[in-house]
């Protein structure tokens, strides 16, 4: 089974990007049968605030998909008890780790 590990940077409601990488993870879930993890770094821990793009998050998780969020990003952006439940907040070393021990294919957008 292939892992996939889409990195998310871009704020929802400023780009179409967040939508994109999204509907990619859910047809890599749903269709292929792929082990799928969404990491939010940057601006792109807004998509897990507690809103119309974060409730989009939560059905993909329902769905096997896994969202994991910087934790500095988190707390510089004042998101704090302010996300979707079941966002995994990790440092940014977990990211490297996810790559190299899960022998991901990565994304980043």
């Amino acid at each position: 089974m292939t892992n996939l590990l889409l990195v998310l940077s871009k704020d929802p409601y400023t780009t179409e990007i967040p939508n994109l990488v999204l509907d990619i993870g859910l047809n890599a879930r749903t269709k292929k049968g792929s082990n799928v993890s969404l990491y939010l770094v940057e601006d792109g821990v807004t998509a897990a605030r507690k809103s119309e793009f974060g409730n989009k998050l939560l059905d993909a998780k329902k769905k096997g998909i896994r969202i994991l969020a910087d934790d500095k990003a988190v707390q510089s952006r004042g998101l704090d008890g302010n996300l979707i439940p079941g966002v995994d907040i990790k440092e940014i070393s977990a990211l490297l780790d996810h790559i190299v021990e899960d022998n991901a294919r990565v994304a980043w957008f």
